[in-house]
Formats: C-alpha cells, sequence, structure tokens
C-alpha cells in the first residue's frame, strides 16, 4: 500500500480529531435549589469532573459561603486528561481564562434578584430534587420561582432515587411532574453510598471502582449526555 503523503496524514489526524472531539457549545451550568441538602454539591462535583474527563476545559465554581464544593473536590487535581479546575466564586473573578465550560454549585435558597442573575447569566438552570414530597413542595416553589423571573432555562433531575424504583415507576413519576408543568430529564441519579465515599475523599465518583460505582457513574454520565444534547 503506497505511504500516504503529509497532507493526506494531516487531513486524516485532523479528521479523527474532529470525530473524537465534537464541538460543544459554551455552557454554564448553575446548580440550585431553595431547600438544602438535596445534593447540589453532588451532581456539580460529578457532572465537572465527568465532562473534564473528556479532555475537555472546565471550570466548577463554588458559589455557596458554606464552601462544601470545594470540600467535596479538594483532592481533584488539574490535569492534561482531566482539566478541570476547582475554585471559589470570588476566586473564579478574571481567573477564568479562555474555559467556555463551567458549574456553578449555588448557595442554597438564593434571593429573587440572586434568581435573575442566575437566569441572566446561565445556559441551564440544573434544580436537584428526590422523589420525596418534602423536597418536591420546595422544588415546585423553585421552578415557580423560576418562572416568574422569565426563566426557560431550568429542569429538574430527580436525585438520590432508591436503586430498587422500577423503570417504569420513574416514568410515571416523572409524567407526573411534567403535567404539572415542572420540566424534567430522563435521567436520574441514584442514591449509592459510593458519593458519601468519594465526597469524603475529595474526589469524584468517577475515580472509584466497583460495581456500584460503574452504576453510579453511569447515571452522571446519561445526565450529561442529555445536558450536552439539549
Amino acid at each position: 500500500m503506497p505511504a500516504l503523503s503529509t497532507s493526506k496524514k494531516k487531513a486524516k489526524t485532523s479528521a479523527k480529531s474532529s470525530t473524537a472531539q465534537p464541538v460543544i457549545q459554551p455552557l454554564l451550568v448553575s446548580i440550585l435549589n431553595q431547600k438544602g441538602g438535596v445534593g447540589k454539591t453532588t451532581i456539580a462535583v460529578n457532572l465537572s469532573y465527568a465532562l473534564a474527563q473528556r479532555g475537555i476545559e472546565t471550570i466548577l465554581i463554588d458559589g455557596d459561603p458554606n464552601r462544601s464544593t470545594l470540600v467535596g473536590a479538594r483532592s481533584i487535581v488539574y490535569s492534561e486528561s482531566v482539566p478541570l479546575r476547582v475554585m471559589s466564586e470570588t476566586a473564579s473573578v478574571g481567573q477564568t481564562g479562555n474555559c467556555r465550560h463551567f458549574f456553578v454549585d449555588t448557595k442554597a435558597r438564593p434571593e429573587p434578584l440572586d434568581l435573575e442573575e442566575i437566569v441572566q447569566r446561565s445556559t441551564l438552570i440544573l434544580i436537584p430534587s428526590s422523589t420525596k414530597q418534602d423536597e418536591l413542595r420546595v422544588t415546585g416553589s423553585t421552578v415557580k420561582l423560576l418562572d416568574s423571573v422569565g426563566s426557560q432555562k431550568h429542569r429538574v433531575v430527580l436525585n438520590r432515587v432508591h436503586p430498587n424504583n422500577r423503570e417504569e415507576t420513574l416514568t410515571t413519576f416523572k409524567a407526573g411532574l411534567r403535567a404539572q408543568g415542572i420540566p424534567v430529564f430522563e435521567a436520574v441519579i441514584r442514591d449509592y453510598a459510593a458519593y458519601d465515599e468519594a465526597f469524603g475523599r475529595g474526589v469524584s465518583i468517577g475515580q472509584l471502582r466497583g460495581k456500584t460505582v460503574e452504576k453510579a457513574w453511569s447515571d452522571i454520565q446519561q445526565l450529561l449526555e442529555e445536558i450536552l444534547n439539549g
């Protein structure tokens, strides 16, 4: 077989690179809920790591005064293969460089003015919520507040779902929320103890090993794909 010319080699390499690294529109995903303790930080850490693991420059911003994101991601080290930087909202001012992809763990119970700013700056507002009625009530209130400031960017992700919940049950549950005017992701994040282990170590669940970890990481990947595909 004749050798490829230099120009053909370059074209072939370029084509491969293009296939391996699809263009992603700039992202600024704000993760919020009027209720604390709904798993905002866990989702923020793992989604940002999942994107960076694809070799895409990503910044995770801790916008909550309690700094739980900085704690939960304290052992994640920026590298060429996983280019993820984690910083406080204050430190991020003027320090983002040419990065185009951001995940922001917002402070708990943002005020209406905060919500307006979040809506203006975000490409997506992700609202974590379990299926428990008390959380869903607050989630419904959060959705109403976002509706009131003209947001069309928000969507709920069911979080901390019991692993034994049947897909049919979850499908019916999501349909019920949509009937109430609450937009919901198809992907769900199931409740695995491995998330607590990852947080304790200050890493993403994608850095751990085990069958349960694989299931949890699959949930995160499915949610990220849904975000990237609009």
